[in-house]
């Protein structure tokens, strides 16, 4: 007879059989509270988390592959002779068929499905990573340049493998082999990349790379319901880790100066002080503010980012409830994380009731956003709307203010919230 994992105790309690514990496994497995099979150099967890496995003490905790240094093996797949008719529709050069090589001595194959991926990324998946102007650029353009820059190619075969998968399978399925090992090389290769001088032909490739690996970041989401997602969840070191790389994303803004004037992206320079830097600069007054928002955070005439950590968040939420979110309005969606001062940030860390109502308004809004957007806006956004509920519910005027993103997230049906 198999022995049961349950044995009786004293007083006939049922006693759970104690299973042996990973003495020897990965740190991020420890964090995670997890069992780790204790594979190398890198276990099957963090591998199919998407992590960084930190056996030694030079990987950090919780390091996403997306930006780390580590690098994991190709997945086997069959090798197809390159059609040079769909080569020369998607503006690859015939000379770099069938492979691109780096200077890491690896080479990446560019097979059927790595080439059908270009042109899927070319006809669909771009639509969704900038505003209208910035799209036209990057189909012009990205590929051509992804053929010198292998950290643009991985990038470019990361992300639509990615929107693939949220097309035909599941925003919350495990990363595909093909996801991991492309996230992994173009995070590799984009750290080497940027920890060497950088040519000033290669900025725009850098900076376009910068976009696609912050869109994937943002796109995965481990959580499958809300009691899993950030800010109901424990707390653990990869929350808001999105916030982090969008930080570095700024760095790499300031190093390759995409607006300069010999830069592809300077036609839009014009578009970017009109919209982006004007809208920024007006940032005192609370015109157009909603009156409960300005008694909640204590918004007056007076009130400016210099005297209130809310006031910019709040301004930039006021304008954002005025237009429609989607995939023309990305840019101006995402400035919103461009305005966090670090004092906001701080209290959104530190899962301040009113900060995360800022954030709970601006998750609702891009639900019905890009693709890669979407699944973390829905996820956070219910459970930032439980997490006040359940923990702030003598708080009047937070409850009332709820009601938008808990009608937008699908917590409160739309009748509910129009007779509210």
């Amino acid at each position: 007879m198999a022995k049961n994992s349950q044995s009786i105790g004293e007083g006939g309690t049922r006693k759970r059989k104690a299973h042996k514990k990973s003495r020897h496994g990965c740190r991020n497995c420890k964090l995670r509270s997890v069992k780790c099979d204790e594979s190398r150099p890198e276990c099957k967890k963090c591998a199919t988390s998407g992590y960084s496995c930190n056996y030694v003490q030079s990987v950090p905790d919780l390091q996403m592959l997306f930006w780390g240094a580590s690098v994991i093996k190709a997945p086997r797949k069959s090798q197809y002779s390159v059609d040079q008719g769909l080569v020369r529709a998607i503006n690859v050069p015939a000379r770099l068929s069938p492979a691109i090589t780096s200077d890491s001595n690896l080479t990446f194959h560019l097979d059927r499905q790595s080439l059908d991926r270009l042109a899927r990324f070319q006809t669909r998946t771009v639509f969704c990573i900038g505003n209208p102007s910035s799209v036209k650029i990057l189909q012009n353009v990205a590929i051509g340049l992804a053929c010198s820059q292998p950290s643009l190619m991985h990038a470019i075969q990361a992300t639509t493998a990615i929107h693939d998968r949220f097309l035909y399978a599941s925003p919350h399925a495990p990363l595909t082999t093909t996801e991991l090992y492309h996230l992994s090389q173009a995070a590799a290769l984009f750290s080497r990349k940027l920890s060497t001088p950088i040519e000033p032909s290669e900025r725009d490739a850098i900076w376009i790379t910068a976009i696609l690996l912050g869109s994937t970041t943002f796109a995965q989401i481990e959580a499958s319901k809300p009691e899993e997602a950030w800010p109901l969840a424990p707390s653990k070191p990869s929350d808001l880790e999105w916030l982090q790389i969008s930080t570095r994303k700024e760095a790499v803004w300031r190093l390759t100066d995409p607006l300069r004037p010999d830069g592809i992206f300077h036609i839009l320079a014009d578009e970017y002080r009109n919209e982006y830097l004007a809208s920024a600069t007006i940032r005192s007054g609370i015109g157009g503010i909603p009156p409960l928002f300005l008694q909640l955070y204590g918004l007056d005439a007076f009130s400016t980012a210099d005297n209130s950590p809310y006031f910019s968040a709040v301004y930039n939420i006021a304008d954002l409830l005025r237009i429609e979110a989607g995939c023309l309005t990305n840019t101006r969606y995402l400035s919103f994380i461009g305005y966090m001062k670090p004092d906001f940030k701080r209290l959104v860390e530190l899962k301040d009731a009113r900060a995360l109502l800022i954030m709970a308004y601006w998750y609702a809004m891009g639900i019905h956003s890009s693709w890669w957007i979407r699944p973390r806006a829905e996820m956070e956004c219910q459970a930032s709307c439980l997490y006040l509920e359940r923990y702030y519910p003598e708080e009047t005027i937070i409850q009332d203010l709820l009601r938008f993103p808990k009608m937008k997230c699908g917590l409160m049906a739309t009748v509910e919230y129009v007779e509210a």
